[in-house]
């Protein structure tokens, strides 16, 4: 796939992860789409809870809601003989695994410097 067009596909999922991405300490509203970038500096939490959503966003429009159109469509034979319901299995895993992820990412950044935080990760700081 040319570089180019990769680029355009990751950049279509950005919008929908900024929405997802309610938590956020930065204003990821703040971007300017036409030079492909934030007016800012994503910090290193931030990135990588925002990566998160994009991937969330990319296997919903990819390979949870193609076969759950699919599903509607043809019988049930048939979807089960395309194999379409392990592999649907498996993704809502791997999203809900990015879900997890993401909202212990967003718990631990917002309480990394409370006491209460210090007790239940059991750092015994308090």
């Amino acid at each position: 796939m040319d570089d180019n067009i990769a680029t355009s596909i990751v950049l279509n999922y950005i919008p929908k992860a900024c929405t997802m991405f309610e938590s956020c300490s930065q204003d990821l509203s703040d971007r300017d789409d036409e030079l492909q970038q934030f007016n800012f500096s994503l910090d290193k939490n931030n990135f990588e809870i925002l990566l998160n959503f994009m991937l969330i966003t990319y296997l919903d429009t990819e390979f949870i809601c193609v076969p759950q159109i699919l599903r509607s469509r043809i019988s049930t034979s048939d979807f089960h003989s395309l194999n379409l319901h392990n592999q649907l299995s498996k993704v809502l895993e791997l999203r809900n695994s990015l879900k997890s992820e993401n909202d212990q990412l967003a718990i631990n950044k917002s309480y990394k410097n409370s006491k209460l935080f210090d007790l239940v990760t059991n750092r015994k700081k308090v």
